[in-house]
Protein backbone atom coordinates (compact mmCIF):
# COMPACT_ATOMS: atom_id res chain seq x y z
CA UNK A 1 0.00 0.00 0.00
CA UNK A 2 0.97 3.62 -0.62
CA UNK A 3 2.40 5.24 2.28
CA UNK A 4 -0.59 7.91 1.80
CA UNK A 5 -3.25 5.27 1.65
CA UNK A 6 -2.30 3.46 4.58
CA UNK A 7 -1.24 6.96 6.81
CA UNK A 8 -5.45 7.50 5.21
CA UNK A 9 -6.23 4.89 6.44
CA UNK A 10 -4.83 4.47 10.31
CA UNK A 11 -6.38 7.99 10.87
CA UNK A 12 -9.46 6.62 9.76
CA UNK A 13 -9.47 3.71 12.47
CA UNK A 14 -7.94 5.17 15.02
CA UNK A 15 -11.40 7.80 14.83
CA UNK A 16 -14.52 7.00 15.89
CA UNK A 17 -16.09 8.44 13.07
CA UNK A 18 -13.89 6.09 10.79
CA UNK A 19 -14.94 2.75 11.87
CA UNK A 20 -15.31 1.96 8.15
CA UNK A 21 -13.08 2.39 5.64
CA UNK A 22 -12.51 1.95 1.78
CA UNK A 23 -8.37 0.36 1.31
CA UNK A 24 -6.53 -0.87 -1.24
CA UNK A 25 -4.53 -4.36 -0.81
CA UNK A 26 -1.53 -4.74 -3.05
CA UNK A 27 -0.86 -8.10 -4.50
CA UNK A 28 2.40 -9.86 -5.17
CA UNK A 29 1.74 -8.66 -8.94
CA UNK A 30 0.80 -4.81 -7.97
CA UNK A 31 -2.55 -5.46 -8.35
CA UNK A 32 -4.55 -3.69 -5.89
CA UNK A 33 -7.95 -5.36 -4.60
CA UNK A 34 -10.53 -2.74 -3.09
CA UNK A 35 -11.41 -4.09 0.82
CA UNK A 36 -14.23 -2.47 3.22
CA UNK A 37 -12.91 -2.60 6.13
CA UNK A 38 -14.89 -2.56 9.75
CA UNK A 39 -13.26 -2.06 13.31
CA UNK A 40 -14.39 -2.51 16.82
CA UNK A 41 -14.34 1.33 17.81
CA UNK A 42 -11.87 2.47 20.33
CA UNK A 43 -10.41 5.23 22.10
CA UNK A 44 -6.95 6.61 20.64
CA UNK A 45 -4.91 5.57 23.62
CA UNK A 46 -6.09 1.98 23.38
CA UNK A 47 -3.98 -1.05 22.39
CA UNK A 48 -5.90 -3.72 21.97
CA UNK A 49 -5.09 -6.37 19.40
CA UNK A 50 -7.90 -7.80 17.14
CA UNK A 51 -8.57 -11.24 15.06
CA UNK A 52 -9.46 -10.36 11.58
CA UNK A 53 -12.25 -11.91 9.66
CA UNK A 54 -11.96 -11.66 5.75
CA UNK A 55 -14.80 -12.39 2.65
CA UNK A 56 -13.48 -12.83 -0.66
CA UNK A 57 -16.42 -11.72 -2.97
CA UNK A 58 -17.04 -11.35 -6.99
CA UNK A 59 -20.50 -9.84 -6.01
CA UNK A 60 -19.60 -6.39 -4.63
CA UNK A 61 -18.23 -5.86 -0.85
CA UNK A 62 -21.32 -3.60 -0.20
CA UNK A 63 -23.22 -7.43 0.81
CA UNK A 64 -21.16 -7.59 4.06
CA UNK A 65 -21.89 -4.84 5.47
CA UNK A 66 -24.46 -6.10 8.34
CA UNK A 67 -21.64 -8.44 9.33
CA UNK A 68 -19.08 -6.35 9.05
CA UNK A 69 -21.08 -3.95 11.70
CA UNK A 70 -21.70 -7.68 13.51
CA UNK A 71 -18.72 -8.79 13.89
CA UNK A 72 -16.89 -5.34 14.57
CA UNK A 73 -19.21 -4.90 17.33
CA UNK A 74 -18.43 -8.27 18.64
CA UNK A 75 -14.54 -7.27 18.67
CA UNK A 76 -13.22 -8.46 15.39
CA UNK A 77 -12.18 -6.78 12.41
CA UNK A 78 -14.12 -8.28 9.27
CA UNK A 79 -12.92 -7.43 6.06
CA UNK A 80 -15.32 -7.68 2.91
CA UNK A 81 -12.91 -7.92 -0.64
CA UNK A 82 -13.66 -7.65 -3.85
CA UNK A 83 -12.64 -10.34 -6.31
CA UNK A 84 -9.82 -9.52 -8.91
CA UNK A 85 -11.62 -7.30 -11.77
CA UNK A 86 -14.87 -6.89 -9.74
CA UNK A 87 -16.11 -3.81 -8.23
CA UNK A 88 -13.57 -1.55 -7.24
CA UNK A 89 -10.43 -3.74 -7.65
CA UNK A 90 -8.19 -4.04 -10.81
CA UNK A 91 -6.85 -7.07 -12.80
CA UNK A 92 -9.48 -9.13 -15.21
CA UNK A 93 -11.84 -11.59 -13.60
CA UNK A 94 -11.59 -15.10 -14.86
CA UNK A 95 -13.64 -17.29 -11.94
CA UNK A 96 -12.34 -19.97 -10.49
CA UNK A 97 -8.86 -19.05 -11.43
CA UNK A 98 -6.76 -16.01 -8.88
CA UNK A 99 -8.67 -16.50 -5.52
CA UNK A 100 -6.08 -18.81 -3.98
CA UNK A 101 -2.91 -16.74 -4.31
CA UNK A 102 -4.77 -13.73 -4.24
CA UNK A 103 -6.35 -14.86 -1.03
CA UNK A 104 -3.28 -15.57 0.08
CA UNK A 105 -1.63 -12.30 -0.24
CA UNK A 106 -4.61 -11.03 1.24
CA UNK A 107 -4.42 -12.74 4.49
CA UNK A 108 -0.86 -12.33 5.11
CA UNK A 109 -1.50 -8.34 4.84
CA UNK A 110 -4.18 -8.18 6.97
CA UNK A 111 -2.51 -9.70 9.56
CA UNK A 112 0.33 -7.55 9.70
CA UNK A 113 -2.51 -4.58 10.05
CA UNK A 114 -1.72 -2.59 13.13
CA UNK A 115 -4.65 -3.73 14.87
CA UNK A 116 -4.28 -7.06 13.65
CA UNK A 117 -3.55 -10.06 16.33
CA UNK A 118 -1.90 -12.07 13.76
CA UNK A 119 -4.90 -14.55 13.72
CA UNK A 120 -7.17 -14.45 9.94
CA UNK A 121 -10.50 -16.59 9.61
CA UNK A 122 -12.42 -16.46 6.40
CA UNK A 123 -16.25 -16.61 6.09
CA UNK A 124 -18.49 -17.02 3.10
CA UNK A 125 -20.61 -19.11 0.91
CA UNK A 126 -21.33 -20.59 -3.04
CA UNK A 127 -18.14 -19.00 -4.69
CA UNK A 128 -17.03 -17.25 -1.34
CA UNK A 129 -16.69 -20.96 0.21
CA UNK A 130 -15.19 -22.02 -2.71
CA UNK A 131 -12.66 -19.26 -2.41
CA UNK A 132 -11.49 -20.53 0.95
CA UNK A 133 -10.58 -24.21 -0.41
CA UNK A 134 -9.05 -22.48 -2.95
CA UNK A 135 -6.83 -20.77 -0.80
CA UNK A 136 -6.02 -23.75 1.20
CA UNK A 137 -3.80 -24.94 -1.67
CA UNK A 138 -1.65 -22.06 -0.89
CA UNK A 139 -1.53 -22.43 2.76
CA UNK A 140 -1.25 -18.46 4.41
CA UNK A 141 0.89 -19.32 7.64
CA UNK A 142 -1.59 -16.65 9.55
CA UNK A 143 -5.07 -18.34 8.51
CA UNK A 144 -6.29 -20.10 11.51
CA UNK A 145 -9.97 -20.78 10.71
CA UNK A 146 -12.70 -20.84 8.36
CA UNK A 147 -15.94 -21.26 7.58
CA UNK A 148 -16.98 -22.75 4.07
CA UNK A 149 -21.08 -22.54 3.67
CA UNK A 150 -22.22 -24.01 0.43
CA UNK A 151 -18.87 -24.15 -1.23
CA UNK A 152 -19.02 -24.68 -4.84
CA UNK A 153 -16.58 -27.06 -6.42
CA UNK A 154 -16.06 -26.11 -10.21
CA UNK A 155 -16.47 -28.03 -12.82
CA UNK A 156 -18.05 -30.98 -10.32
CA UNK A 157 -21.56 -29.40 -9.12
CA UNK A 158 -21.03 -26.11 -11.13
CA UNK A 159 -21.00 -24.96 -13.77
CA UNK A 160 -21.70 -28.68 -14.67
CA UNK A 161 -22.41 -31.79 -12.45
CA UNK A 162 -21.37 -35.22 -14.09
CA UNK A 163 -20.16 -33.11 -17.46
CA UNK A 164 -24.09 -32.03 -17.86
CA UNK A 165 -24.21 -28.25 -17.93
CA UNK A 166 -26.72 -26.64 -15.82
CA UNK A 167 -28.81 -23.74 -18.25
CA UNK A 168 -27.95 -20.79 -15.42
CA UNK A 169 -24.29 -21.33 -16.46
CA UNK A 170 -24.86 -18.40 -18.48
CA UNK A 171 -26.89 -16.38 -16.46
CA UNK A 172 -24.34 -16.59 -13.83
CA UNK A 173 -21.66 -15.45 -16.35
CA UNK A 174 -23.96 -12.81 -17.22
CA UNK A 175 -24.24 -11.32 -13.56
CA UNK A 176 -20.23 -11.55 -12.01
CA UNK A 177 -19.34 -10.33 -16.03
CA UNK A 178 -21.16 -7.37 -16.39
CA UNK A 179 -20.03 -4.30 -15.95
CA UNK A 180 -23.94 -2.57 -15.36
CA UNK A 181 -25.51 -1.33 -12.26
CA UNK A 182 -28.62 -3.28 -13.27
CA UNK A 183 -27.37 -6.81 -13.59
CA UNK A 184 -28.74 -9.79 -12.11
CA UNK A 185 -29.42 -12.99 -12.85
CA UNK A 186 -32.40 -15.47 -11.46
CA UNK A 187 -35.98 -16.03 -12.29
CA UNK A 188 -37.59 -12.85 -14.63
CA UNK A 189 -34.56 -12.05 -15.60
CA UNK A 190 -34.93 -13.17 -19.30
CA UNK A 191 -32.75 -15.87 -19.54
CA UNK A 192 -35.67 -19.00 -18.82
CA UNK A 193 -36.64 -18.01 -21.82
CA UNK A 194 -33.72 -17.49 -23.78
CA UNK A 195 -32.88 -21.18 -22.61
CA UNK A 196 -36.10 -22.33 -23.71
CA UNK A 197 -36.05 -20.99 -26.50
CA UNK A 198 -32.41 -22.34 -27.48
CA UNK A 199 -33.97 -25.72 -26.89
CA UNK A 200 -36.99 -25.71 -28.81
CA UNK A 201 -35.06 -23.70 -31.79
CA UNK A 202 -32.90 -26.56 -31.48
CA UNK A 203 -29.39 -23.71 -31.61
CA UNK A 204 -26.49 -24.72 -29.86
CA UNK A 205 -26.06 -24.58 -26.30
CA UNK A 206 -22.61 -22.86 -27.66
CA UNK A 207 -24.55 -20.14 -29.29
CA UNK A 208 -26.05 -18.78 -25.75
CA UNK A 209 -23.14 -16.23 -25.24
CA UNK A 210 -23.95 -14.52 -28.48
CA UNK A 211 -27.40 -12.64 -26.46
CA UNK A 212 -24.05 -10.82 -24.14
CA UNK A 213 -20.42 -10.31 -25.86
CA UNK A 214 -18.79 -9.90 -22.44
CA UNK A 215 -19.70 -13.76 -22.16
CA UNK A 216 -18.11 -15.62 -24.71
CA UNK A 217 -14.74 -15.99 -23.31
CA UNK A 218 -15.13 -17.84 -19.94
CA UNK A 219 -18.36 -19.26 -21.41
CA UNK A 220 -16.85 -20.74 -24.14
CA UNK A 221 -13.31 -22.08 -22.26
CA UNK A 222 -16.05 -24.17 -19.63
CA UNK A 223 -17.88 -25.23 -22.89
CA UNK A 224 -13.77 -26.18 -24.30
CA UNK A 225 -13.87 -28.59 -21.21
CA UNK A 226 -17.14 -30.98 -21.15
CA UNK A 227 -14.61 -33.66 -19.26
CA UNK A 228 -13.92 -33.30 -15.81
CA UNK A 229 -10.24 -32.57 -16.87
CA UNK A 230 -7.33 -30.82 -15.47
CA UNK A 231 -8.60 -27.61 -16.14
CA UNK A 232 -11.17 -28.01 -13.64
CA UNK A 233 -9.39 -30.32 -11.27
CA UNK A 234 -6.93 -27.78 -10.67
CA UNK A 235 -8.85 -25.51 -9.30
CA UNK A 236 -9.34 -27.21 -5.81
CA UNK A 237 -6.86 -28.31 -3.49
CA UNK A 238 -4.98 -32.03 -4.36
CA UNK A 239 -4.43 -34.70 -2.39
CA UNK A 240 -0.87 -32.78 -1.41
CA UNK A 241 -3.17 -30.02 -0.10
CA UNK A 242 -5.33 -31.71 1.59
CA UNK A 243 -2.51 -33.46 4.01
CA UNK A 244 -1.53 -29.89 4.52
CA UNK A 245 -4.40 -28.22 6.18
CA UNK A 246 -3.73 -27.08 9.44
CA UNK A 247 -7.04 -24.93 10.40
CA UNK A 248 -10.27 -25.56 12.26
CA UNK A 249 -12.80 -25.71 9.49
CA UNK A 250 -16.83 -25.45 9.73
CA UNK A 251 -18.65 -26.60 6.59
CA UNK A 252 -22.35 -25.80 5.71
CA UNK A 253 -24.29 -26.94 3.31
CA UNK A 254 -28.38 -28.15 3.22
CA UNK A 255 -30.63 -31.05 1.44
CA UNK A 256 -32.04 -28.67 -1.07
CA UNK A 257 -28.36 -26.88 -1.30
CA UNK A 258 -27.37 -27.07 -5.30
CA UNK A 259 -23.65 -26.51 -4.24
CA UNK A 260 -24.32 -29.48 -1.30
CA UNK A 261 -22.23 -31.83 -4.17
CA UNK A 262 -19.44 -29.59 -3.81
CA UNK A 263 -19.35 -29.40 0.22
CA UNK A 264 -19.15 -33.28 0.98
CA UNK A 265 -16.95 -33.26 -1.95
CA UNK A 266 -14.18 -31.27 0.28
CA UNK A 267 -15.49 -32.54 3.65
CA UNK A 268 -14.91 -36.34 2.58
CA UNK A 269 -11.78 -34.96 0.46
CA UNK A 270 -10.11 -33.55 3.81
CA UNK A 271 -11.55 -36.57 5.69
CA UNK A 272 -9.83 -38.96 3.29
CA UNK A 273 -6.22 -36.94 2.50
CA UNK A 274 -5.96 -34.81 5.61
CA UNK A 275 -4.19 -35.50 8.52
CA UNK A 276 -5.84 -36.68 11.40
CA UNK A 277 -5.85 -34.72 14.46
CA UNK A 278 -6.41 -31.63 12.09
CA UNK A 279 -9.59 -33.34 10.33
CA UNK A 280 -10.47 -33.72 13.91
CA UNK A 281 -11.69 -30.29 13.81
CA UNK A 282 -13.47 -30.36 11.59
CA UNK A 283 -17.79 -29.71 11.62
CA UNK A 284 -20.23 -30.12 9.40
CA UNK A 285 -23.60 -28.55 9.74
CA UNK A 286 -26.19 -29.95 7.59
CA UNK A 287 -29.95 -28.46 7.44
CA UNK A 288 -33.17 -28.71 5.55
CA UNK A 289 -32.07 -25.79 3.29
CA UNK A 290 -31.51 -24.46 -0.10
CA UNK A 291 -29.22 -22.69 -1.55
CA UNK A 292 -29.55 -19.28 0.10
CA UNK A 293 -31.16 -20.80 2.90
CA UNK A 294 -27.45 -22.31 3.89
CA UNK A 295 -26.63 -18.87 4.82
CA UNK A 296 -30.33 -17.45 5.46
CA UNK A 297 -32.62 -20.12 7.10
CA UNK A 298 -36.44 -20.35 6.73
CA UNK A 299 -38.61 -22.55 7.27
CA UNK A 300 -40.16 -23.56 4.05
CA UNK A 301 -37.89 -24.27 0.57
CA UNK A 302 -40.97 -23.76 -2.12
CA UNK A 303 -43.99 -26.61 -1.30
CA UNK A 304 -41.76 -28.29 1.75
CA UNK A 305 -41.76 -26.69 5.35
CA UNK A 306 -39.69 -27.10 8.22
CA UNK A 307 -39.94 -26.66 12.49
CA UNK A 308 -38.72 -23.10 13.88
CA UNK A 309 -36.08 -25.89 14.75
CA UNK A 310 -34.52 -25.74 11.69
CA UNK A 311 -33.85 -21.46 11.80
CA UNK A 312 -30.53 -21.76 13.18
CA UNK A 313 -29.00 -18.24 14.21
CA UNK A 314 -26.27 -18.10 11.79
CA UNK A 315 -24.29 -15.02 12.79
CA UNK A 316 -24.43 -16.87 16.17
CA UNK A 317 -22.94 -20.02 14.92
CA UNK A 318 -20.48 -17.75 13.08
CA UNK A 319 -19.01 -16.13 16.61
CA UNK A 320 -19.28 -18.86 18.47
CA UNK A 321 -16.88 -20.64 15.72
CA UNK A 322 -14.70 -17.67 15.32
CA UNK A 323 -14.18 -16.97 19.72
CA UNK A 324 -13.18 -20.43 20.09
CA UNK A 325 -10.92 -20.64 16.97
CA UNK A 326 -9.77 -17.13 17.03
CA UNK A 327 -10.14 -15.74 20.61
CA UNK A 328 -9.40 -19.34 22.33
CA UNK A 329 -12.63 -19.14 24.24
CA UNK A 330 -14.49 -21.87 25.13
CA UNK A 331 -15.50 -24.52 22.45
CA UNK A 332 -19.06 -24.81 21.88
CA UNK A 333 -21.18 -27.62 23.08
CA UNK A 334 -23.08 -28.44 20.50
CA UNK A 335 -20.09 -29.41 18.67
CA UNK A 336 -19.60 -32.29 20.62
CA UNK A 337 -20.86 -34.04 17.52
CA UNK A 338 -18.29 -33.89 14.21
CA UNK A 339 -21.52 -34.17 11.52
CA UNK A 340 -24.60 -32.42 12.88
CA UNK A 341 -28.06 -32.69 10.46
CA UNK A 342 -31.63 -32.00 10.91
CA UNK A 343 -34.01 -34.58 10.19
CA UNK A 344 -37.04 -33.69 8.19
CA UNK A 345 -40.24 -34.34 9.86
CA UNK A 346 -39.04 -35.24 12.79
CA UNK A 347 -37.80 -31.22 13.69
CA UNK A 348 -34.54 -32.49 15.50
CA UNK A 349 -30.77 -31.78 15.11
CA UNK A 350 -28.82 -34.90 15.66
CA UNK A 351 -25.19 -35.77 15.91
CA UNK A 352 -23.29 -38.31 14.11
CA UNK A 353 -19.62 -39.30 15.12
CA UNK A 354 -18.97 -39.72 11.24
CA UNK A 355 -20.79 -38.86 7.84
CA UNK A 356 -22.02 -42.07 6.51
CA UNK A 357 -25.53 -43.22 5.70
CA UNK A 358 -28.31 -45.32 7.34
CA UNK A 359 -27.05 -49.03 7.86
CA UNK A 360 -30.02 -50.43 7.92
CA UNK A 361 -30.01 -51.20 4.27
CA UNK A 362 -32.76 -52.42 2.18
CA UNK A 363 -32.03 -53.49 -1.38
CA UNK A 364 -34.67 -53.05 -3.36
CA UNK A 365 -35.16 -55.12 -7.19
CA UNK A 366 -36.71 -52.92 -9.93
CA UNK A 367 -38.59 -56.34 -10.87
CA UNK A 368 -40.16 -56.33 -7.20
CA UNK A 369 -41.53 -52.82 -7.43
CA UNK A 370 -44.57 -51.73 -8.42
CA UNK A 371 -44.17 -50.37 -12.07
CA UNK A 372 -46.37 -46.64 -12.59
CA UNK A 373 -48.05 -45.54 -15.81
CA UNK A 374 -47.72 -43.91 -18.41
CA UNK A 375 -45.36 -47.28 -19.37
CA UNK A 376 -48.25 -49.50 -19.11
CA UNK A 377 -46.27 -52.07 -18.03
CA UNK A 378 -46.14 -54.45 -14.97
CA UNK A 379 -43.44 -55.71 -12.57
CA UNK A 380 -43.91 -59.12 -14.17
CA UNK A 381 -42.20 -57.90 -17.63
CA UNK A 382 -38.02 -57.15 -18.21
CA UNK A 383 -38.01 -54.10 -19.39
CA UNK A 384 -39.60 -50.97 -18.77
CA UNK A 385 -39.47 -48.68 -21.54
CA UNK A 386 -39.76 -44.77 -22.64
CA UNK A 387 -38.85 -42.69 -25.28
CA UNK A 388 -36.66 -39.51 -25.17
CA UNK A 389 -37.50 -37.10 -28.15
CA UNK A 390 -35.58 -34.09 -28.08
CA UNK A 391 -38.11 -32.85 -30.87
CA UNK A 392 -40.71 -32.68 -28.28
CA UNK A 393 -41.10 -28.62 -27.02
CA UNK A 394 -39.83 -27.81 -23.86
CA UNK A 395 -42.19 -25.55 -21.06
CA UNK A 396 -41.41 -23.68 -18.51
CA UNK A 397 -43.05 -24.96 -15.59
CA UNK A 398 -45.87 -22.72 -14.50
CA UNK A 399 -44.13 -22.56 -11.16
CA UNK A 400 -40.65 -23.18 -9.63
CA UNK A 401 -40.58 -26.21 -6.67
CA UNK A 402 -37.37 -28.32 -6.24
CA UNK A 403 -38.81 -30.27 -3.66
CA UNK A 404 -42.32 -31.02 -5.86
CA UNK A 405 -43.53 -32.17 -9.03
CA UNK A 406 -43.22 -29.58 -11.64
CA UNK A 407 -41.00 -30.75 -13.77
CA UNK A 408 -42.40 -34.39 -14.18
CA UNK A 409 -43.13 -34.62 -18.19
CA UNK A 410 -46.33 -34.74 -19.36
CA UNK A 411 -45.92 -36.38 -22.39
CA UNK A 412 -47.08 -40.40 -22.42
CA UNK A 413 -44.42 -42.64 -22.20
CA UNK A 414 -41.62 -40.00 -21.60
CA UNK A 415 -40.53 -41.68 -18.62
CA UNK A 416 -40.13 -44.99 -16.27
CA UNK A 417 -41.40 -44.68 -12.59
CA UNK A 418 -41.07 -47.32 -9.83
CA UNK A 419 -42.77 -47.51 -6.43
CA UNK A 420 -41.83 -49.28 -3.37
CA UNK A 421 -44.41 -50.95 -1.21
CA UNK A 422 -46.65 -48.88 1.36
CA UNK A 423 -44.09 -48.41 4.52
CA UNK A 424 -46.06 -50.17 7.42
CA UNK A 425 -43.60 -48.42 10.18
CA UNK A 426 -42.38 -45.60 10.38
CA UNK A 427 -38.72 -44.94 9.27
CA UNK A 428 -35.90 -42.41 8.97
CA UNK A 429 -34.10 -42.42 5.60
CA UNK A 430 -30.60 -41.02 6.10
CA UNK A 431 -27.67 -40.74 3.80
CA UNK A 432 -27.44 -41.47 -0.03
CA UNK A 433 -29.35 -43.45 -1.85
CA UNK A 434 -27.35 -45.75 -4.13
CA UNK A 435 -28.84 -47.64 -7.02
CA UNK A 436 -27.43 -49.93 -10.11
CA UNK A 437 -29.84 -49.93 -12.98
CA UNK A 438 -29.23 -51.95 -16.61
CA UNK A 439 -29.95 -49.53 -19.75
CA UNK A 440 -30.35 -50.33 -22.98
CA UNK A 441 -30.74 -47.43 -25.76
CA UNK A 442 -30.85 -47.24 -29.25
CA UNK A 443 -28.73 -43.86 -29.72
CA UNK A 444 -25.07 -43.46 -29.01
CA UNK A 445 -25.43 -41.22 -26.15
CA UNK A 446 -28.05 -39.70 -23.94
CA UNK A 447 -28.48 -38.51 -20.28
CA UNK A 448 -29.87 -40.54 -17.50
CA UNK A 449 -32.03 -39.07 -14.66
CA UNK A 450 -33.06 -40.89 -11.27
CA UNK A 451 -35.41 -39.16 -9.37
CA UNK A 452 -36.44 -40.02 -5.71
CA UNK A 453 -39.85 -39.26 -4.47
CA UNK A 454 -42.14 -39.36 -1.55
CA UNK A 455 -45.40 -40.57 -2.06
CA UNK A 456 -48.37 -40.38 0.58
CA UNK A 457 -51.63 -40.26 0.10
CA UNK A 458 -53.49 -37.46 -0.27
CA UNK A 459 -50.55 -35.36 -0.75
CA UNK A 460 -48.74 -34.24 -3.80
CA UNK A 461 -45.11 -36.28 -4.30
CA UNK A 462 -42.17 -34.38 -2.52
CA UNK A 463 -38.96 -34.84 -4.26
CA UNK A 464 -35.72 -36.02 -1.78
CA UNK A 465 -32.83 -36.52 -3.96
CA UNK A 466 -31.78 -36.88 -7.31
CA UNK A 467 -29.00 -38.51 -9.60
CA UNK A 468 -27.87 -38.36 -12.90
CA UNK A 469 -25.56 -39.27 -15.82
CA UNK A 470 -24.32 -38.59 -19.12
CA UNK A 471 -24.12 -41.94 -20.67
CA UNK A 472 -20.41 -41.99 -22.15
CA UNK A 473 -19.14 -40.88 -18.91
CA UNK A 474 -20.69 -43.67 -16.89
CA UNK A 475 -17.42 -44.90 -15.73
CA UNK A 476 -15.30 -42.04 -15.88
CA UNK A 477 -16.34 -38.19 -15.77
CA UNK A 478 -12.76 -37.51 -16.88
CA UNK A 479 -12.63 -40.23 -19.92
CA UNK A 480 -15.65 -40.92 -22.43
CA UNK A 481 -16.68 -44.26 -23.19
CA UNK A 482 -18.20 -45.61 -26.59
CA UNK A 483 -22.19 -46.60 -25.51
CA UNK A 484 -23.25 -49.85 -27.12
CA UNK A 485 -26.30 -49.41 -29.05
CA UNK A 486 -29.53 -51.67 -28.04
CA UNK A 487 -27.06 -53.43 -25.83
CA UNK A 488 -27.91 -53.99 -22.26
CA UNK A 489 -25.47 -52.30 -20.00
CA UNK A 490 -25.02 -51.30 -16.26
CA UNK A 491 -25.10 -47.90 -15.00
CA UNK A 492 -24.07 -47.29 -11.22
CA UNK A 493 -25.81 -43.99 -9.19
CA UNK A 494 -23.72 -43.65 -5.98
CA UNK A 495 -23.90 -39.62 -6.02
CA UNK A 496 -27.00 -38.93 -5.02
CA UNK A 497 -28.20 -36.01 -3.26
CA UNK A 498 -27.80 -36.26 0.71
CA UNK A 499 -31.06 -36.54 2.53
CA UNK A 500 -32.29 -37.25 6.20
CA UNK A 501 -36.09 -37.40 6.38
CA UNK A 502 -38.62 -39.72 8.51
CA UNK A 503 -40.99 -41.37 5.68
CA UNK A 504 -44.34 -41.89 7.88
CA UNK A 505 -46.18 -45.47 7.95
CA UNK A 506 -48.55 -45.71 4.99
CA UNK A 507 -45.92 -43.68 2.67
CA UNK A 508 -43.73 -45.07 -0.02
CA UNK A 509 -40.57 -44.20 -2.16
CA UNK A 510 -41.34 -43.40 -5.67
CA UNK A 511 -37.92 -43.47 -8.61
CA UNK A 512 -38.55 -41.88 -11.55
CA UNK A 513 -36.35 -42.60 -14.86
CA UNK A 514 -36.17 -40.12 -17.61
CA UNK A 515 -33.61 -38.12 -19.56
CA UNK A 516 -34.10 -34.77 -19.73
CA UNK A 517 -34.76 -31.90 -17.40
CA UNK A 518 -35.87 -28.31 -18.55
CA UNK A 519 -32.84 -26.73 -16.40
CA UNK A 520 -30.22 -28.38 -17.99
CA UNK A 521 -28.31 -28.78 -21.21
CA UNK A 522 -30.34 -30.83 -23.87
CA UNK A 523 -28.98 -33.30 -25.07
CA UNK A 524 -30.23 -34.14 -28.92
CA UNK A 525 -28.87 -37.93 -28.97
CA UNK A 526 -25.57 -37.36 -31.25
CA UNK A 527 -22.26 -38.14 -30.60
CA UNK A 528 -20.54 -34.96 -31.00
CA UNK A 529 -19.83 -32.28 -27.43
CA UNK A 530 -23.40 -32.06 -26.43
CA UNK A 531 -22.64 -27.98 -26.22
CA UNK A 532 -22.60 -28.55 -30.04
CA UNK A 533 -25.44 -30.20 -30.94
CA UNK A 534 -28.24 -28.70 -33.11
CA UNK A 535 -31.66 -29.89 -33.93
CA UNK A 536 -30.13 -31.22 -36.88
CA UNK A 537 -28.65 -34.00 -34.67
CA UNK A 538 -31.83 -34.62 -32.98
CA UNK A 539 -32.54 -38.40 -32.66
CA UNK A 540 -35.27 -40.43 -31.02
CA UNK A 541 -33.78 -42.65 -28.42
CA UNK A 542 -36.14 -45.43 -26.93
CA UNK A 543 -34.35 -46.47 -23.80
CA UNK A 544 -35.25 -49.95 -21.21
CA UNK A 545 -34.64 -50.28 -18.48
CA UNK A 546 -33.91 -53.88 -18.09
CA UNK A 547 -35.03 -55.68 -14.19
CA UNK A 548 -34.97 -59.42 -14.04
CA UNK A 549 -32.58 -62.34 -12.91
CA UNK A 550 -30.05 -61.28 -15.54
CA UNK A 551 -29.94 -57.71 -15.47
CA UNK A 552 -30.76 -57.07 -11.95
CA UNK A 553 -31.61 -53.75 -11.69
CA UNK A 554 -31.78 -52.58 -7.93
CA UNK A 555 -31.83 -49.74 -5.51
CA UNK A 556 -30.26 -49.35 -2.17
CA UNK A 557 -32.01 -47.28 0.65
CA UNK A 558 -30.30 -46.65 3.80
CA UNK A 559 -32.44 -46.43 6.75
CA UNK A 560 -31.67 -45.68 10.14
CA UNK A 561 -30.46 -47.71 13.10
CA UNK A 562 -31.21 -45.44 15.76
CA UNK A 563 -28.31 -47.03 18.27
CA UNK A 564 -25.77 -46.86 15.56
CA UNK A 565 -26.13 -44.31 12.94
CA UNK A 566 -26.89 -40.98 15.16
CA UNK A 567 -25.87 -39.68 18.62
CA UNK A 568 -27.46 -37.90 21.13
CA UNK A 569 -29.95 -34.94 19.87
CA UNK A 570 -28.21 -31.25 19.46
CA UNK A 571 -29.30 -28.04 20.36
CA UNK A 572 -27.94 -25.06 17.62
CA UNK A 573 -28.39 -21.69 18.63
CA UNK A 574 -32.13 -20.50 16.98
CA UNK A 575 -33.06 -17.43 15.58
CA UNK A 576 -35.72 -15.36 18.04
Amino acid sequence: MHIAILLIFLMGLYSEAFAVQEISIPLRDTTKLAATVYVPEQDQSHDEKYPVIVQFTPYGREEATQRGEYFSAHGYIFVSVDSRGVGGSEGLFTPFVDEGKDGYDVIEYLANHPLSNGKVGTLGGSYRGFAQWAIQKYRPPSLHSMIAIASVYPGYDFPMRNNIFSDYTISWLDFVLSKTDTKHYGSGDGWDNAYVKQKNNGTAFKDLDKQKNHLSEVYQTWLAHPNYDMYWQKMVPNRMDYSAISTPILSITGHYDGDQRGTLKYYKHHQQWGDTTVFADHYLVMGPWDHSGTRKPKSQVHEAQFSAHSLVDMPTLYLDWFNWTLKGERKPNYLHSPVIQYVQKTGRWFGQNSLRSGSKVERISLHNMRVKKPNKHTAQQVKSRYVYNPKIAVRLPLRLDMTGTVDIPQESGSYVAFDTPYLTQSQILIGQIKASIWIEISTVDTDIYLDVFEVCKGDEMRLLSQAYRRVKYRDNLSIPISTPINTPFELRLDDFDWMAREIEKGCKLRFIVRSSKWHHQKHFNSGLPVSYQTMAHATVANISVLHDENYPSYIQIPWLKPSVDITQPVSLPLTQ
